[in-house]
């Protein structure tokens, strides 16, 4: 008996694939009409079916504006809500990496580089450095413990605050090594203890500098935190330290380009005779998920055209091709930006709206920063109005697209702080 056996062409899988799609749209079209049912069974059916589709479904849900029913409406909302979180708690996980072998250090950084979507910079290393061949094998770890293995005696990692690019840079080896811990797609250095006199019999403070960093395809925005969340465990004492300055409540903007945070904490003590210690503590940090390009194509005519997406709207206020310049082309372009969050969140954290991603796309598809600089014009209750300026472009710009990159939520993570050993320098060390 001959058995034949046929395999699917690429063909038959992009056929596949967009049946699928095409499936997953009526069938999203179908509940949406069910959710305007006057039966409440028959609403309350359509909306949970919808949430159980996944977080497929959020590009095919229409804005809540454009539907006629209330109901409707608000449950279009509500599901939006519940599958935007998903999306936010499944960018928090870890990346994940495997590789085993011999790998140059370009090599290594580029195959975690594509199995995480981490995008790491090695402009700064020598091209002999990055020929430099490594025997690695790594199971399904983290992001952060793959770089650890990336990272040697003479490298480490960073995000330059000018780009926000992450690069892997030289660094000169120090005589004590900070000490890490990891949560989800967060990172957590610990300097070593530095002890300081405060006065004659009066002891001594002992501080470290604690740098927070997160998977570089996340955007941190803002991290807050409690001193009197902290305390400081001694290696040679049952004695718990309390922070210096207890009861403080302190705000760190990451600001444009600022992808990490450092923070400094320090605990009065008798002495530095112990040799470590062991620091418990928590932060909370505010992060953009899920951000999205809300593109306006034909500049010239996208005036008072507004665009949705998730809980954001941007409205093109006003467009101007006239510049200080007649040599160069220019665009002036006034936008109105609103976020459908609760008003605290967003007057206390207002900054980083004004450091979302804003270009101009041209006819070859090479993108254009706001080179002129932006202004801010006002800013209310969830909403705030920005002057982008382009200048010397190549062409007119009347028929760009504008293009405004926007996270659709906001969320606060509470990271937990769990350091273990963090040594503690001696007043006579040489340390750099």
């Amino acid at each position: 008996m001959i058995v034949t056996v046929s395999c699917p062409t690429a063909a038959a899988a992009q056929t596949s694939s967009v049946a699928a799609a095409t499936d997953l749209r009526l069938q999203v079209r179908a509940e949406i009409e069910r959710l305007s049912s006057p039966a409440r069974s028959t609403r309350a059916a359509a909306e949970q079916a919808l949430l159980e589709l996944g977080t497929d479904v959020l590009p095919l849900l229409p804005s809540p504006d454009l539907l006629t029913s209330p109901s409707s409406r608000q449950a279009v909302r509500r599901i939006r809500v519940r599958l935007e979180h998903d999306v936010a708690e499944q960018s928090l996980q870890p990346t994940r990496v495997s590789l085993a072998g011999d790998f140059t250090t370009a090599r290594l950084a580029q195959q975690i580089e594509k199995q995480t979507g981490n995008v790491i910079s090695l402009q700064h290393l020598s091209q002999a450095r990055l020929s430099e061949s490594t025997s690695v094998s790594l199971r399904d770890v983290s992001f952060w413990e793959a770089i650890q293995t990336v990272e040697a005696d003479d490298l480490s990692v960073a995000f330059e605050r000018e780009t926000g690019l992450f690069v892997l840079q030289p660094h000169t080896p120090k005589t004590i090594k900070s000490v890490s811990s990891f949560d989800r797609a967060f990172r957590i250095d610990a300097s070593a203890l530095t002890p300081r006199a405060v006065g004659d019999d009066e002891g001594i403070l002992l501080s470290s500098q604690l740098r927070v960093l997160c998977e570089p395809r996340l955007r941190p925005l803002f991290l807050k935190y409690q001193t009197s969340d902290f305390e400081l465990a001694t290696s040679d004492s049952k004695t718990v330290l309390e922070p210096f300055n207890s009861g403080a409540s302190i705000e760190v903007p990451l600001g444009n380009g600022g992808r990490e945070a450092t923070l400094s904490l320090s605990f009065p003590a008798r002495d530095a005779a112990a040799n470590s210690a062991s620091l418990h503590g928590r932060l909370n940090l505010l992060i953009a998920a899920s951000e999205q390009p809300i593109s306006f194509r034909d500049l010239g005519r996208s005036k008072l055209v507004s665009r949705r997406r998730g809980g954001v709207t941007v409205t093109v206020d006003d467009v101007d091709f006239e510049g200080p310049n007649p040599k160069d082309h220019y665009a002036r372009i006034q936008l109105r930006v609103n976020y459908d969050l609760g008003a605290n969140a967003f007057e206390s954290h207002q900054t980083w709206v004004f450091h979302n991603r804003v270009y101009l796309v041209d006819p070859e598809g090479k993108q254009h920063g706001p080179n002129g600089g932006f202004t801010t014009l006002y800013q209310g209750v969830g909403s705030v109005g920005v002057e982008y300026r382009f200048k010397d472009l190549a062409t007119d710009p009347h028929n760009w697209e504008f293009v405004y990159v926007a996270p659709t939520l906001l969320i606060n993570v509470e990271i937990p702080i769990e350091l273990q050993n963090i040594p503690i320098a001696k007043v006579n060390s040489k340390q750099e």
